[in-house]
């Protein structure tokens, strides 16, 4: 069956959100007297979300005490600053007009949750345009759990054989491959290659 449903992930993939991921470590580390990090160096961080910028930047634990109050510190930050220096990665804007163009529906499957995903897509001009978008609260369940990306499909109407999931991480292509979707892994994302 040819393809005609194409499930975007979000951080790393449709738009390049570490700019802002960064900054709002970068404020939670000078706030708790500690250096910050460059973007160039805390990039590969930003597609694990705030528990990896956390743990990278703090060099702490996710069962320390301090983890939780300082990664809710974070997502205080990024809550009032989603979308500052966040934009979509080069060539995306005219990927999607082309697909709409030609009648295919598209979608976003993210682990972000919806408190950051609404006003990111609203930001970056996609929340009218995805037929569908599953966020990391939407189900108990996140990729690579294929559950998040078969229920897109549901949502959708699609079948899974005519769907391709897009994704810069290994989380995003296990998803993909198990919800029995075609897979496509992008190289300007986070992910190591």
């Amino acid at each position: 069956m040819a393809i005609n449903h194409i499930l975007f992930d979000l951080d790393g993939t449709l738009a390049d959100t570490a700019p802002d991921l960064v900054a709002a470590l970068n404020f939670v580390l000078f706030r708790n007297g500690r250096p910050t990090v460059s973007l160039k160096d805390a990039r590969c961080w930003a597609g694990a979300g705030s528990a990896r910028l956390i743990e990278h930047g703090f060099s702490i634990s996710p069962t320390s005490r301090q983890f939780p109050i300082l990664r809710e510190q974070l997502l205080d930050y990024y809550d009032q600053h989603v979308c500052e220096s966040s934009y979509l990665f080069p060539g995306i804007e005219q990927l999607l007009s082309r697909l709409e163009s030609v009648g295919y529906s598209w979608g976003v499957v993210t682990n972000k949750p919806t408190r950051f995903t609404s006003p990111l897509l609203e930001a970056l001009g996609l929340s009218e345009r995805a037929d569908v978008v599953v966020c990391g609260d939407t189900l108990p369940t996140n990729k690579p759990d294929p559950e998040p990306v078969l229920h897109a499909c549901r949502l959708n109407s699609r079948n899974t054989s005519s769907t391709a999931l897009i994704g810069d991480d290994q989380r995003d292509i296990i998803a993909g491959r198990n919800a029995g979707t075609t897979t496509v892994a992008v190289t300007w994302g986070y992910a190591s290659p």
